[in-house]
């Protein structure tokens, strides 16, 4: 048996993207792998039901992980061998069709306005449905070709989905070479292809797609997670998750992407970065491609897109300037379509897929790969529980396979340890569905969503660890949800709404989302005094912000700077003391920082006989014996004049002022001053 260690790709709709092994370094018994995820909008002008990923030249137990948060779920993978020399693998996303209401279990909408670039986190959130939707797989090997299509309702066929136009959305390649001892390190080359041909083509060239690549300045060896290869999130203009944790990006020039059938090394048919070094041999790279429609002009009789830069041209001196393509008169960059976030692993972890898909009793189940990564071969053990009866998994190649002979919902747990002795675990539930059945079975799913968490019981649910069972069609589910501390029960989607109990009847494969997010707490922040001041910190900026909420729990920092010509007097409310106030979240908080105006003390001593003499001063505030001291603001012109009683006299100034003659003194700083007497 090869051994192998494999990061695998979750490609969008996306499919992974082909991933091309050079032979593997002579010290470890790896393979390579890439990993994409990839969000794309509904762009076919009419509601779909799922879409569907097919890959040349590939087997089933080729498939590793899948992207399964989005309105579909796990999907069902299947093989055609109808020629064995190149079989097919699908993937295939899907609604399920509920004759008796005549409606889909699920769909993704057109999106009602132009989509934004910046919605990646929203087309993994079930709850919403704003168009768009991530799909994603992982593979062994390289597939020959790799399409993609929407699924959408046949006019003539009520229930029954087709094949909709192909997704322009290209996915990498990456290109590993390994590395040559004392003459170079390891190299991973990024490569996209422009969409695929159709099988007749029409014309010279195919679809037009713009496309540009954004991609991390260097490389570091922290994993990244599928869940983490995501669009940015538009709430947070700081989140980068694909970029795994490097600070810098680089965004190449815009490209055209369209096959030139005729012309296989065509300026336009590939996107190829430049060779890059990996030498510690265990980096991570990151890539990411945005999409967007051309819809510039093009050649009547070859359908060669004409503009291929972008910006276009502005300028007609320019020798590159063409009058069809000017930015006056011509709009040549169309609505977004998609992102995909790729990365490379140059050496993977050992794991196991998320999902299994269900069986049909007495119908071959498709061979599925379930333990991933490391180096084979592995020992593959079922910890817990039992496999559906006539199922069985190869102990050294993770592969799950067989023909089931029993039908009902089964709960399992695998172990599996690799030639490293790296061992690993994972629960999973399998269902076995009797297509004879008088009672259809459908699965009730509960998917926890937000930011905090909570707990959802009921009808066989315990979500924390079970959160899906099989039941029979028309059962009456009853859920309730309780949010843990410092959280709160946001609602539900799916079947349900609101907060209250959710109770339906099921009647289909039924997901149910439960939705949890952090407590957030007042925090309020009030300015007092005379003075003027700023209080920053944990979101607040006041002057301008002075209140916000913060998640429960959190440690907030509150930092009180004077304006010029004023001091900081200290905090009264929650916060106490002249120095940073520091808070744990744990109820609402509110703190006055009170500004004085900055001011110096002038300071008056009479020497001598008791009661020989007095100070006063102008401006008012000194008339010392009684009153000897007075704080005045910065610049302040103040002149003492000393008077003595009678029978004495005054001899003079000491201090800040000398001689006889009245005291001016300007307030630059704290002064003291004594007048002597005899």
């Amino acid at each position: 048996m090869t051994s192998r260690k494999l990061r695998p790709a979750a490609a969008f709709a996306a499919l992974a993207a082909a991933c091309t092994f050079a032979s593997a370094p002579a010290l470890a018994s790896t393979a390579f792998g890439d990993l994409n995820n990839f969000d794309v909008f509904n762009d076919t002008t009419t509601p779909t039901h799922g879409f569907e990923i097919e890959l040349d030249d590939v087997h089933s137990t080729d498939i590793t992980y899948t992207f399964d948060w989005n309105h579909y779920g796990a999907p069902r993978i299947t093989e055609d061998n109808a020629d064995p020399a190149h079989p097919r693998v699908f993937v295939r996303y899907e609604a399920r069709y509920d004759a008796a209401s005549g409606t889909f279990s699920a769909y993704t909408a057109v999106p009602p306005a132009p989509p934004s670039p910046t919605n990646g986190h929203m087309c993994t959130d079930i709850s919403v449905n704003i168009g768009c939707e991530h799909f994603g797989i992982g593979f062994y090997g390289a597939p020959t070709r790799v399409t993609y299509h929407w699924l959408v309702e046949d006019p003539l066929m009520p229930g029954t989905l087709v094949l909709g136009p192909v997704v322009n959305v290209a996915t990498p390649t990456f290109v590993y070479s390994p590395a040559i001892p004392q003459v170079q390190p390891a190299q991973v080359q990024a490569v996209i292809e422009a969409p695929p041909p159709p099988e007749v083509p029409q014309f010279e060239f195919g679809d037009a797609t713009w496309v540009k690549e954004i991609r991390t300045t260097t490389h570091n060896n922290a994993e990244v997670a599928l869940a983490d290869l995501v669009s940015d999130d538009p709430a947070d203009p700081a989140d980068r998750n694909w970029t795994n944790g490097e600070p810098d990006e680089v965004e190449v020039e815009w490209q055209i992407m369209q096959t030139e059938f005729n012309n296989p090394a065509g300026a336009n048919n590939d996107l190829a970065g430049a060779p890059e070094d990996l030498p510690g041999g265990d980096e991570v790279v990151t890539r990411r491609y945005e999409f967007y429609q051309y819809s510039g002009p093009f050649d009547a009789e070859t359908h060669e897109a004409l503009c291929s830069k972008h910006p276009a041209i502005a300028d007609p001196t320019d020798p590159s300037y063409k009058a069809e393509c000017d930015p006056a008169t011509v709009t040549i960059l169309g609505d977004y379509i998609g992102a995909q976030m790729a990365g490379f692993e140059a050496a993977a972890a050992l794991g196991m897929v998320d999902h299994l898909q269900d069986g049909t009793l007495a119908e071959p189940y498709t061979a599925r790969t379930v333990v991933v990564g490391g180096n084979t071969p592995y020992a593959v053990d079922v910890l817990a529980g039992s496999l559906p009866a006539g199922l069985s998994i190869d102990p050294a190649s993770g592969v799950l396979s067989g023909t089931p002979t029993a039908a009902g919902a089964f709960a399992f747990t695998l172990s599996a340890r690799d030639a490293d002795g790296t061992q690993v675990s994972k629960d999973f539930r399998l269902a076995v569905l009797d297509p004879w059945a008088v009672v259809p079975q459908y699965w009730l799913v509960v998917a926890p969503a937000g930011t905090g968490s909570g707990h959802v019981g009921g009808s066989g649910i315990d979500c924390g660890t079970t959160c899906d069972t099989l039941m029979d069609t028309g059962s009456s589910v009853s859920l309730s949800a309780q949010a843990d501390a410092g959280s709160v029960f946001d609602g539900w989607s799916g079947p349900c709404v609101g907060t209250a109990d959710c109770s339906f009847t099921l009647d289909q494969d039924t997901t149910v989302t439960a939705t949890f997010n952090r407590l957030r707490l007042a925090l309020s922040v009030s300015l007092g005094g005379s003075g003027a001041g700023r209080v920053t910190g944990s979101g607040i900026d006041c002057g301008a912000t002075c209140a916000t909420t913060v998640d429960w729990g959190s440690s907030v920092s509150l930092t009180a700077t004077p304006a010029a010509g004023s001091v900081f007097s200290g905090w009264s409310g929650d916060c106490s003391g002249a120095g940073p106030c520091d808070l744990t979240m744990n109820a609402a908080h509110s703190a006055t920082a009170t500004f004085a105006p900055l001011t110096y003390t002038l300071s008056v001593t009479l020497a001598g006989p008791a009661s020989a003499g007095t100070v006063r001063s102008s401006p008012a505030g000194i008339s010392c014996g009684t009153d000897c001291q007075q704080d005045y603001a910065p610049g302040t012109l103040v002149k003492l004049t000393a008077t003595a009683a009678k029978r004495h006299s005054f001899l003079g100034w000491s201090g800040a002022c000398t001689g006889k003659k009245a005291c001016t003194l300007t307030m630059s700083q704290a002064r003291s001053v004594t007048a002597t007497f005899k």
